[in-house]
């Protein structure tokens, strides 16, 4: 699932990013008008989050065109301003729905859910793929072929997380705010150790991926070739 994110605000940008990166999504961002319009006329995504104050072309102007451009792509228009005029007239430009800064980001992916689920008829949260490594999100089960591999929850967890993000290097400190939360408790270098179970535990299922050390970094997920 690929999102792009138009929005001019490196700060909003970013907050906005790292939730869908967190719910699984991709993202891509672009800072202005025309160059969120070139992106998203030319490439398919998902769903698009629209900032209305943008520089060159505003969000009206990139939604309006995109629409008469027959691009469908579920749009959400986020920006500060909550006049009733301006929801009017971003939804009657060909936005799917409208929200207004500052926002909740829980809500926000949310809202984008829906708006995917509507178009495509496209259920998330239900099973993630790597290789031959299925994970079921909802069963909580981790197979390959017939076989189940046993993991703790954190392991869960940490498996989840390097399935979401397969091919992109992630930090230690990543993984322990995103695995760990807030558990002040541990360091970077439990992350180190529960690598290392997981590693042993995918080998014995003869899964083919591997977890990669990215020296002074993280670890990344490098999936079997033909995959």
């Amino acid at each position: 699932m690929t999102i792009l994110v138009i929005e001019d605000d490196p700060r909003i940008a970013q907050v906005v990013e790292d939730a869908f990166l967190g719910g699984g999504w991709q993202v891509e961002r672009c800072g202005s008008g025309e160059e969120g319009l070139d992106r998203a006329a030319a490439d398919r995504f998902d769903a698009i989050v629209l900032d209305v104050l943008l520089p060159v072309y505003s969000g009206f102007e990139v939604c309006q065109r995109l629409r008469e451009q027959g691009v469908t792509t579920p749009i959400l228009m986020l920006t500060c301003r909550d006049r009733d005029e301006d929801i009017v007239r971003g939804l009657r430009l060909g936005a799917d729905d409208y929200m207004t800064k500052p926002f909740s980001t829980a809500q926000l992916t949310a809202r984008v859910d829906a708006l995917v689920r509507r178009a495509t008829g496209f259920a998330r949260g239900r099973q993630l793929r790597a290789g031959p490594v299925v994970l079921d999100q909802k069963s909580r089960k981790v197979s390959v072929g017939e076989y189940v591999i046993p993991l703790t929850a954190r392991e869960f967890a940490l498996l989840e997380f390097f399935m979401q993000h397969a091919g992109r290097a992630v930090t230690r400190e990543t993984l322990l705010g995103r695995v760990w939360g807030d558990d002040d408790c541990h360091t970077p270098n439990v992350v180190d150790v529960y690598v290392s179970y997981l590693r042993r535990k995918l080998a014995r299922s003869g899964a083919g991926i591997r977890l990669r050390t990215v020296r002074g970094y993280g670890y990344i997920l490098d999936e079997p070739v033909g995959h």
